[in-house]
């Protein structure tokens, strides 16, 4: 699972700095629980996430972001289907400066043969 896991937030770092939104709110469940300094926010639907994510994304273009180090990642394993995963991220602009050093703990669960977050808190 580790290493299952690892691929798909390689994979989540690429797309989401690419502001691939289609393929980054696809692995989204709706509705969405979001947590970002200490916010609540509650993303009802698939239109929802996808402007959520949508503003993200554009909000790292504007601050010179080009790409995110995975820097560590604790994984707790939720039975075969699921898990708890936090990842430190290192988000870095083009002449690899740092823009942003955070955690993000998302809580995923596996639909068949892909992973799906149910919901995410930034720490």
């Amino acid at each position: 699972m580790d290493e299952e896991l690892r691929d798909f937030f390689a994979w989540y770092a690429e797309r989401y700095m690419a502001s691939d939104v289609h393929a980054i709110s696809a692995v989204y469940e709706a509705p969405l629980l979001a947590v970002r300094d200490g916010d609540v926010i509650h993303l009802p639907d698939a239109d929802a996430v996808q402007g959520h994510l949508s503003e993200l994304m554009a909000a790292y273009a504007r601050s010179g972001a080009t790409r995110a180090d995975i820097e560590g990642m604790d994984i707790l394993p939720l039975g075969p289907s699921g898990a708890v995963v936090t990842v430190n991220w290192r988000v870095r602009a083009a002449d690899g400066g740092l823009v942003k050093d955070f955690h993000t703990t998302y809580q995923l669960v596996r639909d068949g043969e892909r992973w799906q977050i149910l919901s995410y808190t930034n720490h």
